[in-house]
């Protein structure tokens, strides 16, 4: 295999994670009354709930909370179907100026030497990387079946979470019936999620702590641009 074979790989990898790329893919859902609003980011994690000034006369308390998991299923679906959507439009269209690794042309090659020895330290992390996949597959199944239960800071709104996907929303129902705005109601089930989502973010930094290849070669640890150059690959 020469540097040719090796950019050409490069470029096809490029290629697929780009069509693939779920990054600034949203999805938006309402319940079937149409007051409760939901929008998803491209994980499906909640980013916005909105409720309706008319909630109480046409959901009531009882009602509101299967609204509310009725309009979040609909953004998740919105979301994964503008998601196959784009992909399918960029299956074979060449790389945007956005989506490819941009490498300045007038930095000089690095030595030999020197490329043998990032090659070395990279083919290493790799090796270690390799070494803890199953641990890595074991911790994360496991956060996937855990569940993780979150509360605004009255205690009104608890949310129960699997992964990532809310399977439970208990409401208060003596605060309901006091009728309280649509906005609050929206903004208490926001921090119960906003609560959830950071115990969850907490469980996963701790796990991940025990595996130090992969951790460190998340892409949010790694500049692509950066290694390429260093092993001479632009």
């Amino acid at each position: 295999m020469d540097l040719d074979d090796v950019q050409r790989m490069r470029d096809e990898a490029e290629q697929a994670s780009w069509a693939l790329s779920r990054d600034g893919i949203v999805g938006v859902g309402r319940d079937a009354s149409g007051l409760v609003r939901v929008e998803v980011d491209h994980t499906d994690a909640v980013q916005r709930i909105e409720i309706g000034a008319r909630w109480f006369s046409e959901i009531g308390p009882h009602g509101l909370a299967d609204a509310v998991r009725q309009a979040l299923d609909a953004a998740m679906e919105d979301r994964l179907s503008a998601w196959a959507e784009r992909t399918e439009a960029r299956s074979g269209a060449p790389v945007s100026s956005s989506g490819r690794i941009r490498i300045p042309s007038d930095v000089a090659a690095p030595d030999v030497s020197d490329q043998i020895a990032e090659l070395r330290r990279t083919l290493t992390m790799l090796r270690q990387v390799r070494s803890e996949l199953g641990e890595y597959r074991r911790l994360m199944q496991e956060q996937a079946n855990r569940e993780t239960v979150g509360n605004d800071r009255e205690g009104r709104v608890a949310v129960t979470l699997s992964g990532k996907r809310i399977t439970a929303l208990t409401l208060s129902g003596r605060w309901l019936n006091t009728q309280p705005t649509g906005q609050s109601v929206a903004d208490a089930i926001q921090a119960a999620v906003i609560a959830a989502y950071r115990t969850n973010a907490q469980r996963t930094a701790a796990a991940m702590a025990s595996l130090p290849g992969i951790a460190a070669a998340h892409p949010g640890n790694v500049d692509p641009a950066a290694l390429l150059r260093r092993l001479g690959l632009r």
